[in-house]
């Protein structure tokens, strides 16, 4: 059930997120549109690859034993870990997770495994939030309103991009490389996901910018556009130029 907000003029935004989840767990999992087989048929091989890039999470497997760490095209590498980056990085609005129904962090957790499963759902079933916290802030609050999440993920995505460029010289040059993952992304259900993950995530990463500016007593809307139209570096930009919480001087 979608719980109707605080301020009944915002209704509009959750029918569209809620509307925005229908159609992605209904095209993207469950319908025969896109390449592959869905979830419902889902294969070994699917799993495997799945497991294989868990294996090779952020690179430390294939980076201290090559050997042994699965051999994955480093494209769809580098777009898994761009994925789950820019999942991780909505922690940064923990801090909406404040006097909500229902609790923020578990569906924090589920968008850095499923993605916008549970973030555009999060965003269907939240209550509207612009109020300042009351002290105190707690340990994961704080990390969250932290400069090191954002500049440590923006250091993950740069190593990402680098890893598909260059690693693993047998997948050949950079026009090789391209070719091959758009033939993968064009084939592959999973890899496929990461790719439509990466544009809703884009169309959706602004949409808890107005309640933190406003709780944070910061007008900056031109910021506001750059969140919205610079895909999830503009999410980079607001996290490290928005100013901290009262609460945070308060509670130290």
């Amino acid at each position: 059930m979608i719980l109707l907000p605080k301020n009944p003029a915002n209704i509009l935004p959750k029918i569209i997120a809620a509307s925005a989840w229908v159609v992605y767990v209904g095209y993207l999992l469950l319908s025969d549109f896109p390449p592959g087989p869905s979830l419902l048929h889902t294969q070994p091989e699917t799993i495997q690859e799945a497991l294989d890039l868990s294996l090779n999470f952020w690179f430390v497997l294939p980076a201290i034993f090559p050997n042994t760490a699965p051999v994955i095209n480093p494209g769809l590498e580098a777009i898994f870990n761009i994925v789950v980056a820019w999942g991780l990085l909505f922690w940064g609005f923990l801090i909406d997770g404040r006097n909500q129904r229902f609790p923020m962090v578990p569906f924090l957790i589920g968008t850095a495994f499923l993605t916008n499963v549970f973030y555009l759902l999060w965003l269907a079933v939240r209550q509207d939030n612009p109020e300042v916290p009351q002290p105190p802030l707690t340990r994961a609050e704080k990390f969250a309103e932290s400069k090191f999440l954002p500049i440590f993920l923006t250091g993950m995505v740069v190593a990402s991009l680098v890893w598909g460029l260059w690693a693993r010289p047998e997948f050949g040059d950079l026009t090789a490389r391209w070719e091959s993952l758009l033939t993968l992304i064009s084939n592959d259900r999973l890899a496929y996901s990461f790719w439509i993950d990466m544009i809703v995530f884009w169309l959706f990463q602004g949409w808890l910018v107005k309640d933190d500016m406003v709780r944070r007593n910061y007008e900056n809307w031109g910021l506001l556009w750059v969140v919205r139209i610079l895909p999830l570096f503009g999410l980079v930009i607001y996290f490290l130029k928005r100013p901290g919480l009262a609460v945070v001087a308060q509670d130290k």
